[in-house]
């Protein structure tokens, strides 16, 4: 019986990539002189344009803390600067950023009604479960969802199974009663598979892979729906 989901976000519910808007690094200097009052504004831009520019490596653990540290020590700012305020100065909200891709409200809302756990997954550079669930809030969502679990709160990526194991302790059922819904055959459907959840990959930004090892493969969110409900009401009675 299905009782819980594992969501993934960049890719599955909204693009992999957001478009870069021209006054996103103003924000997040701003931002950070405002966490930072000694911070200069030049001090400021400086570490946005060099942590603009990062990406994280293929790595198990997160890797947030470094890059930061190490931007802030080429930059050698006069006053001392908190990796957290500049982190979350970084992450700046989704709303007016990002667009949902279709039926992702829908299928929330849905999953939410049938009295399923929904457990964001996330695979992050600086957002948190806090900025996450503001964006949902924004986006009005976040009262369909129960949990979420971000890479920057765990401290290990997908696919590792510390991550999965502290997404499955917040699903609060084990993995043979939980799907994980991802685009990323690497990160979310190949360790679902060895844990044997049920594994939904989408496939929405890019074709259809050639080969998965996905329990099932849908082109969009919808097509997701009509999979997760008909597990979820397999059991129900008439």
């Amino acid at each position: 019986m299905l009782r819980a989901v594992l969501i993934d976000v960049g890719g599955t519910l909204w693009p992999d990539a957001w478009h870069q808007q021209s006054d996103d690094d103003h924000e997040r200097v701003r931002r950070l002189r405002e966490a930072t009052p000694g911070l200069s504004q030049a001090e400021a831009s400086r570490l946005v344009e060099i942590l603009g520019d990062t990406g994280h490596p293929v790595a198990d653990r997160q890797q947030t803390s470094d890059l930061v540290s190490d931007a802030i020590a080429r930059v050698k700012p006069a006053t001392p600067v908190r990796l957290e305020a500049v982190r979350a100065a970084m992450s700046v909200p989704a709303r007016g950023r990002v667009q949902l891709f279709p039926g992702a409200k829908d299928l929330l809302a849905a999953l939410d009604e049938r009295g399923l756990r929904v457990v964001i997954a996330s695979n992050v550079l600086w957002r948190d479960a806090a900025h996450y669930r503001q964006d949902f809030r924004d986006l009005g969502l976040a009262q369909h969802v129960t949990a979420y679990v971000t890479s920057v709160d765990v401290g290990w990526r997908k696919p590792s199974p510390a991550f999965f194991a502290v997404a499955l302790a917040a699903a609060g059922h084990p993995p043979s009663q939980c799907a994980m819904v991802g685009d990323s055959e690497r990160n979310d459907i190949a360790p679902a598979r060895v844990l044997e959840m049920l594994t939904v990959r989408v496939a929405i930004e890019g074709p259809l892979p050639a080969t998965t090892v996905a329990t099932r493969l849908c082109s969009s969110l919808g097509q997701v729906a009509k999979v997760l409900f008909a597990e979820a009401d397999r059991y129900r009675p008439p």
